[in-house]
């Protein structure tokens, strides 16, 4: 029979005391992940106004359609906040998007994000998922 000192049964023990921790700290933070992504945010809703930021959305409402955004700027995530009556415009360098969300001029390359997205029956309130 093989004999461990007591130095080696204290490595082994913290060994796998921390394995153990690991694992359920990634499972447990891979559920918040999980969680939060499948958040669902409800907002008063004007279908009168064309252009509408709130929390971290753009809401954009015209020709009877609506489409939400997400309102972070694909080039380094600064929140846009600014519209003229064409056009989306990013504070931080000046990155410009049409009101279906594609690039008109950089530096952001890419368009921004569309949410999904629902209006109540009565039309007062926009259920964004996100």
């Amino acid at each position: 029979m093989m004999r461990v000192n007591r130095r080696t049964f204290l490595n082994q023990g913290m060994t796998i005391t921390i394995g153990l921790f690991v694992a359920l700290w990634n499972k447990i933070t891979l559920n918040q992940i999980k969680l939060g992504k499948q958040r669902k945010h409800i907002f008063p809703f004007d279908k009168n106004k064309s252009i509408t930021f709130i929390d971290d959305f753009i809401i954009i409402n015209r020709d009877n359609q609506t489409q939400v955004f997400r309102a972070h700027c694909t080039h380094l995530g600064c929140k846009i906040n600014q519209a003229t009556t064409d056009k989306l415009v990013c504070p931080c360098h000046g990155s410009e998007y049409d009101l279906n969300g594609q690039v008109l001029k950089g530096p952001a390359y890419k368009n921004l994000n569309i949410m999904k997205s629902s209006i109540s029956e009565d039309g007062s309130q926009i259920e964004i998922e996100a």
